[in-house]
């Protein structure tokens, strides 16, 4: 659909005046931070006083300029042609400081103004402009330029006093106001000049503390969301540690309740070794992976754990969920658990150490079975054959040569049976014993 004609004037208006704010936004904005202090809100005021004085000046610049050449008074009309021309130029140069183009924004039509009084008395608008001069130079500049305003309003009106009292320039002022009249003008002048900056001021001390609260706030917010930001990566990192140091252990660990033994939290190398799921585990007691008959050691070790606070080893038997049975090395720890006090155990599976331990003792107590042996079965029938050789020896024997050599065979079959069990027990105690766990 066609845009009409019509519909874009309007928006080639809101264009240029955008475009128009952009400009003199960055050709009058100052180096000071937003919320840094008041003084960001009075380079911002002056900026949008000289955004809307440039074009609207036009209102009173075209009539004014227009009287002013038809009643002769060629040099108002110069010089409020001279002023607006000015003041655009100064204002919207970016080569000069802000400070400076404020103080010449001020000066310069403070000039306006007394000049307007001297030429024109009650037909201009001077007196007007010398009490807006103290309402904006106090809202755009720093505080004490304000109570200046009221010091040059003073002694403008001065000026203008002696002017009339020495009727000097020929001015209009002498033939409207007489000297009482002219004080009685000022006094006001003056008088509202004062109120107006001493409010001006007191408001925008009030804005200027509550800004620097609210900067103090938002440092201690920003302070506090710094801390809140370590906090939240040392809880990540705790985090990552405890998945790694608990979850993710290879030992089977979980956390008991303080009280009811019951299971809080496991890890996966516990669902794995014993069998049951996640779900299970939640459900179960501590009792329910152990034997009956552990149960009263249990509490009692876990009550001398409570007391102490220390860690706790034992050794003890677990069951699997199929039932089977295996040694398990325990280690309890008392521990804060989600602000509770809790006990984080640790089980190892020591099934093969135990059966190598078992297995050594079973062989020591064959080899002390084989000493016993050898201490007396191998004795008796060593000590025959002994005796028996001699009686070779002694020449003086009556027995005969073939019992001599009987009682040998004899006691050498003793011997041979006696030494063959010696050696089925050394087997027997090597063959039982696992090979050793590291």
């Amino acid at each position: 659909m066609p845009v009409k004609t019509t519909d874009l004037k309007p928006m080639l208006i809101i264009r240029l005046w955008h475009n128009y704010k952009s400009f003199v936004t960055n050709a009058t904005q100052g180096g000071t931070q937003y919320g840094e202090d008041i003084s960001y809100w009075r380079e911002k005021l002056f900026t949008s006083f000289i955004t809307y004085l440039l074009p609207t000046c036009f209102i009173a610049l075209i009539p004014g300029v227009y009287m002013s050449f038809t009643q002769g008074l060629l040099f108002v009309a110069c010089s409020d042609i001279i002023v607006v021309a000015s003041i655009a130029i100064i204002s919207l140069s970016r080569k000069l400081s802000l400070t400076f183009r404020k103080g010449f924004v001020a000066i310069i039509l403070y000039c306006l103004s007394i000049m307007l009084i001297i030429n024109l008395s009650l037909l201009g608008p001077g007196l007007i402009y010398l009490l807006a001069l103290s309402v904006v130079i106090t809202v755009t500049c720093p505080a004490f330029w304000g109570y200046w305003t009221i010091a040059m309003n003073f002694l403008v009106c001065i000026a203008c006093a002696i002017i009339i009292h020495l009727r000097l320039f020929d001015s209009p002022l002498i033939n409207d106001y007489g000297l009482g009249a002219w004080i009685a003008v000022s006094s006001n002048l003056l008088f509202l000049s004062m109120v107006i900056v001493i409010l001006v001021n007191n408001t925008i001390d009030g804005l200027e503390k509550m800004i620097q609260k609210e900067l103090l706030l938002k440092s201690e917010l920003q302070v506090k969301s710094i801390e809140e930001e370590k906090s939240n990566k040392l809880l990540k990192e705790s985090e990552d540690q405890y998945k790694k140091l608990f979850l993710q252990n290879p030992s089977p660990m979980w956390v008991l309740d303080n009280e009811s033994l019951q299971f809080i939290q496991v890890n996966e190398a516990a669902i794995r070794v014993y069998g049951y799921s996640n779900e299970e585990f939640l459900s179960m007691n501590i009792k329910d992976i152990k034997l009956e008959k552990d149960f009263e050691k249990l509490y009692t070790d876990v009550s001398r754990n409570r007391k102490t606070a220390v860690s706790l080893e034992i050794f003890t038997q677990h069951r699997r969920k199929n039932g089977e049975l295996f040694y398990a090395e325990v280690i309890f720890n008392s521990i804060s658990f989600k602000g509770k006090l809790a006990i984080l155990v640790i089980s190892q599976d020591v099934t093969e150490q135990m059966d190598y331990i078992n297995a050594i003792e079973m062989q020591n107590r064959q080899l002390k079975e084989i000493a016993d042996i050898q201490s007396h079965k191998v004795r008796g029938p060593l000590a025959t054959i002994l005796g028996l050789v001699q009686l070779f020896e002694d020449s003086d024997t009556a027995i005969q040569t073939a019992e001599i050599i009987n009682g040998i065979s004899v006691s050498s079959i003793k011997l041979d049976k006696v030494i063959c069990e010696i050696i089925n027990k050394a087997n027997l105690a090597d063959v039982n014993i696992p090979n050793r766990i590291h």
